[in-house]
């Protein structure tokens, strides 16, 4: 069946009709200001500032994050100034800063949405608002980041003021919620330096398990409940392990949680370092508070002549030790400023392993197993069967 004049114009008008469609939403491609066939940067006031940036904002329709720069560092300021993750914010400015435009796309706002760029203060937004400050009290940057663009690197984008939004050929990673911001190291403390690991839930103690030799060797109970052995060799070291490798979830300040009654572990180095870890779950979460003190160096029995502290080292706490004295106090030192008042979201196994008590590293002991064919061994004196004479 042939199709007549006017179908054929009809479907002509609907596929012209779909031509511009798509182009008044994803543009042409034309590639704007270049020079030598490289496409002109994107925010090219943002390099030259770099080193005098002050304050970074991403907003969604739904949540805010602020980065300042204080005296020590960026900090996020809705988690009370706690440090910032300098390297996920380094690889941020790195994206933007090198960002050049690749396309020119819609300019025209009823097809913002379908690039991820409607202005944040509709509901159904998918766009952040990025705002970065140098050193006046008018941002620098002000722009709105969309979708990340399919089959290819990079991102939609528009600045704020303008209708004429872009591809730029890089894709920054706009993270909105606090929490994704924070730094993530908790600890710096290998498990080669741990000697002991002890535990108490509430007032009831529930273990204390050592060792002498550093590196991966277990930790162990000094003695065994009768009848119980560990469900397998260094189940203890997961109490330590657990925090010393621990990333926070988030965070928050210790006083505005309960820590009275919270299950205590304590881990001491060999160096006499002390770090003792309070363990809670609330309705939020599960939450930790750490502090640190110097205690008493542990001997190793596996230290080298070398590494014993020398003559002039010497003192009745750090003889046949390797400890420095005096550097485990600075490190405990070091680690309060940053710890001090802090409460840290962790996981459900990191918290599972802070609130074990003795049972739950522990089986009874099996009996030894009986080789096949082995005779069966007669009855004691005394315990023959019964009498035929009764």
């Amino acid at each position: 069946m042939q199709m007549n004049q006017k179908s054929r114009l009809g479907l002509a008008a609907a596929i012209v009709a779909v031509m511009v469609l798509l182009v008044a939403v994803f543009g042409h491609r034309e590639r704007p200001g270049t020079v030598a066939g490289v496409a002109s940067p994107w925010l090219p006031q943002l390099q030259p500032q770099l080193g005098e940036l002050r304050r970074l904002r991403l907003q969604s329709s739904a949540e805010t994050v602020t980065l300042a720069r204080g005296e020590a560092g960026w900090v996020v300021e809705e988690r009370a100034a706690y440090p910032a993750d300098f390297r996920q914010l380094e690889t941020l400015l790195e994206a933007l800063a090198s960002a050049r435009l690749v396309e020119r796309k819609t300019a025209r706002p009823e097809y913002f949405d379908r690039l991820g760029l409607v202005d944040i203060e509709q509901p159904a937004s998918e766009a952040v608002q990025l705002e970065i400050w140098s050193a006046g009290e008018q941002p620098v940057v002000r722009v709105l980041l969309g979708r990340a663009a399919e089959g290819r690197n990079g991102r939609y984008v528009r600045a704020v003021s303008e209708q004429q939004t872009w591809l730029i050929d890089t894709s920054p990673e706009p993270m909105t919620n606090p929490a994704d911001w924070l730094e993530r190291t908790l600890l710096d403390i290998d498990f080669s330096r741990v000697a002991s690991v002890s535990r108490a839930l509430g007032a009831t103690p529930e273990f204390s398990a050592t060792r002498t030799v550093a590196g991966d060797a277990p930790l162990a109970l000094a003695a065994l409940p009768a009848g119980k052995v560990p469900r397998y060799q260094g189940v203890f070291d997961a109490a330590a392990r657990a925090i010393l490798t621990a990333e926070p979830e988030d965070v928050r300040k210790a006083a505005e949680l309960d820590f009275a009654g919270a299950a205590e572990t304590v881990i001491g180095s060999f160096d006499g370092l002390k770090l003792t870890v309070r363990a809670i779950k609330a309705k939020d979460g599960n939450w930790v508070a750490l502090g640190a003190a110097a205690g008493t160096p542990v001997p190793r029995a596996d230290a080298p002549a070398s590494e014993l502290a020398s003559d002039e080292e010497l003192t009745p706490e750090t003889a046949g030790t390797d400890a420095i004295p005096g550097e485990a106090a600075a490190q405990a030192e070091r680690l309060n400023r940053r710890l001090d008042g802090w409460a840290f979201k962790v996981s459900d196994y990191v918290y599972g392993e802070l609130v074990k008590g003795l049972a739950d590293y522990l089986q009874d002991e099996q009996p030894p197993a009986v080789a096949p064919g082995t005779p069966a061994q007669p009855p004691a004196a005394g315990q023959a069967g019964e009498s035929r004479d009764e």
